[in-house]
């Protein structure tokens, strides 16, 4: 016998506390939903007598929360169909819930609601909750409040962030972070170039060769984002494990020639995971 987890209703905001700052922003206005996440890596079954594993969730990861079985199992949300992992091993949490993500394309505030200003930086990306007016209420890293529609605009439901301070790829698919990884990009050299893009071409077993044939690198995925200066994101065979992990030493000692250079699983996943067209956003 299973019992069901309760979830939150939307309420609307009237206008009029937007403008007047006013901002309602209390959890049981907004769409939230339980996820469970994993203490340590475990088994997702394809049943709750566990006789059949389908997946596996790294430490610290999530999947949407659908019911919980007497049998001591979550029944969650895995590759658009259902599975089952031990609740001993796993912990509940609320997140917000959306349609769509933003990217902010003009520094601009995000207005609290207790009447303070929160920064955005241009590039920030965050999930869209509500429109109310010309505004909308969005949520940036842990910060929730109001900003004005017109310094917004909506994402793909797929989208890639490539954050060149940290060295990190972020890939999202339907307002979820679906993969974090360490990557190495362009030495100062040849910079990556920094701004919006698409996903223009996808390849696999393809060899990428630099101007005047001065390189050659082979790589199992690519996905071309950058048609003008020919940067991709791919794996990297000839990069270690150790070099990775110090990605911000490497890039300034051996970067790229201004692609993304990532994990083999990485640019897999990329490769699979976004269409032509997707958005790709390169922050400095």
């Amino acid at each position: 016998m299973a019992m069901a987890i309760g979830s939150f209703n939307s309420l609307d905001v009237s206008a009029s506390d937007v403008l007047d700052k006013e901002i309602v922003t209390d959890d049981v206005n907004l769409n939230k939903r339980t996820f469970i996440k994993a203490f340590e890596n475990i088994n997702i079954y394809s049943d709750v007598n566990c006789t059949n594993v389908i997946g596996k969730l790294n430490e610290n990861q999530e999947l949407p929360l659908n019911c919980l079985w007497d049998e001591g199992y979550y029944e969650v949300e895995y590759n658009n169909g259902i599975g089952f992992v031990e609740c001993n091993k796993c912990g509940t949490t609320l997140k917000y819930t959306c349609d769509y993500m933003v990217e902010v394309i003009n520094d601009t505030n995000l207005y609290k609601d207790d009447n303070t200003e929160y920064q955005l930086n241009k590039q920030d990306v965050g999930m869209l909750l509500k429109r109310v007016g010309s505004y909308a209420m969005i949520k940036v890293d842990d910060t929730i409040g109001y900003v004005d529609a017109k310094d917004i605009k909506v994402l793909t439901d797929t989208f890639v962030v490539i954050d060149l301070s940290d060295q990190n790829l972020y890939l999202y698919q339907n307002g979820n972070l679906i993969l974090e990884s360490p990557v190495i990009t362009g030495r100062d050299k040849s910079p990556t170039d920094v701004g919006d893009f698409s996903v223009y071409e996808k390849r696999t077993n393809y060899t990428m060769i630099g101007a005047n044939n001065s390189y050659r690198s082979f790589a199992k995925y690519v996905t071309k984002f950058n048609d003008k200066s020919c940067e991709y994101i791919h794996d990297a065979s000839w990069r270690s494990k150790e070099e990775f992990e110090n990605r911000k030493l490497i890039r300034k000692q051996n970067g790229s020639h201004g692609c993304t250079n990532a994990p083999l699983n990485t640019a897999q996943k990329v490769y699979e995971t976004c269409n032509i067209g997707d958005n790709v956003i390169v922050r400095p």
